[in-house]
């Protein structure tokens, strides 16, 4: 019994000496920006899948230690909370932090969660203190951006031959109305090949042409993959509708949304390419279905590929 006590109390004790103790003369706006990088930090490991790193450790060691810039040993936890550091200096620089990431030489899965970390809180975590976002817009403004939208949607129609639609959150309950297939959960880059084989599947079940469903893989990785970049999460779903005779891929996530001033290159010029394009992804997927249907907002994006069950079916 008393072996079985010492070995409670060491285990308590070693994992309270693991947790380094806050500074006491610590102010506030060093301690908001201790608590932002260990914040940053957390988000890299997850989206840069270190699951190997201690998220909590990384933050409490944020919170206890001053800087990480001159550092002289930078184990792989050190290093995050430096790139989490060098982020949030280069914002109070007023740098562009999205072309500071690219150009900074480091491995390509960090890069790729810098990026997708600025991206998503680039609000919250990146705007200068001493300029405020102004969020005061007048019913003029409204009815500008609305009218805006209206343009975009009805010349990208036009111009993509009635394949690229671009179409409002209450469009999206229509498209998903029908039965439901299957879905699959998109949160790091090891569900790609999941969902592909989910959407693979029951493609097959429903009897749709193979060399139809291999081209549908391919958009439908890249639009996955999308998500695991530029968003916290996202999902997969495939709806079968038979009154419309159309099996739709519906493909949601919680990113940051595309910008509406580059989307008529991102579907009229194949391999356009930012940040938050999907590349050859729109080109190939007008070319792959019926049509292409995309909601976005600065809350998240959906894209629906519409596929025709009357055409792309195997003759029997």
């Amino acid at each position: 019994m008393r072996r079985l006590f010492d070995k409670v109390f060491n285990d308590h004790s070693q994992k309270h000496l693991k947790t380094p103790s806050l500074p006491s003369d610590i102010d506030y706006t060093d301690l908001n920006f201790r608590t932002k990088r260990g914040y940053i930090a957390k988000k890299l490991c997850q989206y840069a899948d270190f699951d190997s790193i201690d998220e909590d450790l990384l933050f409490y060691s944020s919170l206890s230690t001053p800087s990480f810039i001159n550092s002289n040993h930078l184990g792989k936890s050190e290093l995050i909370l430096f790139l989490s550091e060098k982020m949030l200096i280069w914002s109070g620089q007023t740098k562009d932090l999205s072309a500071e990431i690219k150009n900074y030489p480091i491995s390509p899965d960090i890069q790729n969660a810098m990026l997708k970390v600025y991206a998503l809180y680039k609000t919250e975590l990146f705007t200068c203190l001493d300029k405020p976002i102004q969020q005061e817009f007048t019913s003029t403004h409204v009815e500008s951006s609305e009218g805006k939208w209206g343009i975009y949607r009805d010349v990208i129609y036009a111009v993509t031959q009635e394949k690229f639609l671009l179409i409002e959150k209450e469009q999206v309950l229509v498209y998903k109305q029908g039965t439901e297939i299957c879905r699959g959960t998109i949160k790091s880059r090891f569900d790609v090949p999941k969902c592909r084989n989910i959407a693979k599947d029951h493609l097959e079940l429903e009897g749709i042409k193979k060399s139809t469903i291999m081209s549908l893989l391919l958009v439908l990785s890249e639009a996955i993959t999308n998500t695991v970049k530029h968003a916290e999460e996202g999902k997969m779903t495939l709806v079968k509708d038979e009154k419309n005779q159309e099996i739709r891929i519906v493909v949601e996530d919680n990113g940051p949304g595309f910008d509406l001033e580059l989307l008529p290159k991102m579907t009229l010029l194949a391999g356009y390419s930012t940040k938050k394009s999907l590349g050859q992804g729109f080109t190939l997927m007008m070319k792959m279905s019926k049509r292409v249907s995309l909601y976005t907002s600065p809350e998240g994006s959906i894209i629906i590929l519409h596929l025709d069950m009357s055409i792309e079916k195997e003759v029997q």
